[in-house]
This record gives structure tokens, C-alpha cells and sequence, in this order.
């Protein structure tokens, strides 16, 4: 599937790369020029690996507090919050970013979420819901990322005055929708409009010096910043307390989907799988799949993510490893082409 930007970024001169059904830019001038500038400047990306749903009705605060794993009442008009839907077993049907929305003196909630899971979730919703007095819709939407220190600024040279809350929020400024993002490593700020409004923008936080980038960069900065991806270092096969997402829960509010199997493993102990950072003492081969093992060499754990990361000159990853390795500078190791690579487990 073709995002609604990716004639822009095609003219722009991008590689591209298929993730979970999405066509993305890989790629656009050079990925130390686009990670220098979501480092020390601004860089735009291709927001299209996320879906977006609207929901609105009187029962869409209630319907989605019994369903998904945060606390829907905390969510208020112009904020944002982590959220997940889980099934009865606490494995994953989607992550989820939620946003207080007010359109045309309506309340709705926006629902982020991979674009991978947009039919999924979409169908879980028609499954779930009953004779509650809500919709949902899907409108078609470009989405644009302006991302690193001087995103605010850059949107202010093109007419767009946007808050820094330090949290996720959002906003409408006309008919523009902006996203405050929390998921992308850095400061980033997301557009969400008609394709041609946005294809507008786009050009125009361009002219102003903003730099086109690609997944490259967003998968380096993600790792760089510990944040699991949906597809690559979790999914539908594990628990939301394996995937260690647990800001993504509310452990007082009460009934959801999932929620005793996720009470438990926070009252009785931890799942026998825990995600995990990683850092990596050597080595410039990407290590995705490959087993981590123990001094024993015993299988310990599988290495979901892996960057080269320019910020703390060295590789990082994210890896799945058996609870009792899931600890503060465990370390394992990774056989190697010329010999063991030493991976340090850091967990908070």
C-alpha cells in the first residue's frame, strides 16, 4: 500500500522499503545528513506506517474504557495517552496512541495505530460493539513528521504555531490536525490533513530547511530511546507484560479486555519473557533474529531491533529474553563472525 505522500517523497528522489504492507521512504539524500538533522535541526517524514481512526458518540468514552487498557476518563479534550487493545488472554490486538479531539462542537477521540492494524481494529470495534450510541470513521488523510529541536520553529516559519505540551497532545489549527508525538525518539510533531494541504506543507518546511528523511533515521532514533515497534519487537504472539508496555495500562481503573491476566502478572510476578534494551559492545552487521546466550551458552534470549546508534557510538538494540536475564547489566553474548559480541541487558 502507497502512502498519500509517496508521490512527494518519489520526487524527492527516496528509496523505499515495504513494512508490514506499508511502502515507505527508506531513504532520501543520505542517512547521515537526515539523522544530523532530526539530531541537531528539523527532518520530515512519511508518518503513513500509522493509521487513523475518529471515533464519536455519547457512549465513546464508556465503550472504550471497558475495552482498551488505559484509563479513557484521564483522557481530556486537546490531550494524549498510551493506550492498548489487548483480548481476554492480554495479547495484543493493536497498540494504541489516543487523542482528545473537539470537531465542529462534536467530542471525539482520535485512535492511532499501525496501519497494519487498521482493518483489525476496525472489526474489533464492529465485534465489540452492541447498541451503544457511537461511530468511527477512517478519513482519508496524509500524514506528515516534523521532527527534532527545531521542528517548532521550522512549523513557525510556515504559519504553524504549535504548543510543546512535553507530553502527548493535540490540536486542530484550522483544519489541520497536530499530533504531539511521543513515540519517535525525539521531539516530534505530526500534520494530518488533506493530501494536497499537506503536500503544501511539506514543500514548504522543505524551502524553510527542513530535511526529508526516511525510516532509517526513525528506526535509529526509536531504538536509540528504548521504544518497542509494533511487528518487529512485539505482536499478536506475546502479552502486553512481555512486551514491558506497561504505560500503556491503568493498574486502578477497573474491567477491560485482559485485564486479570495483566493484574496478575503485576500482583504474582513477572512473565516468563520480558523486552528488553540492549547494548552491544561491537559489530556493525545488523543482528536482527539472532539468539543471545549465556555464559553456559544456553539460549537466553532472540534480538528483535537492532541500530547502529551515532549517539552513543556503538549498537543497540531491543531483545526478548527469559525473565531471569531481564536485569540491569546481565550480560550475554551473540556468536559472532570473529568472535563473541558482549550484550549488556538494561531494563528500569
Amino acid at each position: 500500500m502507497k502512502t498519500e505522500l509517496n508521490q512527494l517523497f518519489t520526487e524527492w528522489g527516496a528509496d523505499f522499503i515495504e513494512l508490514e504492507g506499508v511502502i515507505l521512504p527508506l531513504r532520501v539524500g543520505g542517512v547521515g545528513e537526515e539523522y544530523q538533522a532530526a539530531r541537531d535541526a528539523c527532518a520530515i517524514f512519511d508518518g503513513g506506517d500509522r493509521g487513523w481512526l475518529e471515533m464519536s458518540g455519547n457512549d465513546t468514552a464508556d465503550f472504550l474504557q471497558r475495552l482498551l487498557s488505559s484509563d479513557i476518563r484521564e483522557l481530556g479534550a486537546g490531550g494524549g495517552q498510551w493506550s492498548a487493545a489487548l483480548n481476554g488472554k492480554a495479547h495484543w490486538i493493536s497498540d494504541l496512541l489516543l487523542f482528545g479531539l473537539k470537531l465542529n462542537d462534536v467530542d471525539l477521540v482520535g485512535i492511532d495505530m499501525p496501519a497494519s492494524r487498521q482493518e483489525t481494529l476496525h472489526q474489533y470495534f464492529e465485534k465489540m460493539h452492541f447498541s451503544e450510541s457511537l461511530s468511527w470513521a477512517a478519513p482519508p488523510s496524509a500524514r506528515l513528521l516534523v521532527a527534532g529541536p527545531a521542528a517548532r520553529a521550522t512549523l513557525e516559519k510556515v504559519g504553524i504555531a504549535v504548543a510543546d505540551c512535553g507530553a502527548p497532545s493535540c490540536e486542530l489549527i484550522g483544519e489541520l490536525l497536530v499530533l504531539q508525538r511521543p513515540d519517535r525518539g525525539i521531539d516530534c510533531w505530526e500534520l494530518i490533513g488533506a493530501p494536497e494541504h499537506i503536500g503544501g506543507l511539506a514543500h514548504a518546511l522543505k524551502s524553510a530547511g527542513a530535511i526529508p528523511s526516511g525510516h532509517v533515521v526513525l528506526d535509529i532514533l526509536r531504538v536509540e530511546a528504548g521504544i518497542a515497534r509494533w511487528g518487529i519487537d512485539f505482536g499478536e504472539s506475546v502479552t502486553l507484560p512481555e512486551s514491558n508496555e506497561w504505560k500503556r495500562t491503568s493498574l486502578s481503573k477497573g474491567c477491560y479486555t485482559g485485564q486479570e491476566v495483566v493484574a496478575r502478572i503485576n500482583t504474582y510476578g513477572e512473565a516468563p519473557r520480558q523486552l528488553c534494551r540492549v547494548v552491544f559492545n561491537q559489530g556493525v552487521k545488523p543482528l536482527h533474529g539472532q539468539q543471545l546466550l549465556d555464559d553456559d551458552g544456553k539460549t537466553a534470549g532472540i534480538v528483535s531491533s537492532w541500530v547502529y546508534s551515532p549517539l552513543q557510538d556503538c549498537p543497540l538494540g531491543l531483545a526478548v529474553v527469559a525473565k531471569r536475564y531481564a536485569r540491569n547489566n546481565i550480560l550475554l553474548k551473540v556468536l559472532g563472525e570473529d568472535g563473541d559480541i558482549i550484550a549488556k541487558i538494561e531494563r528500569d
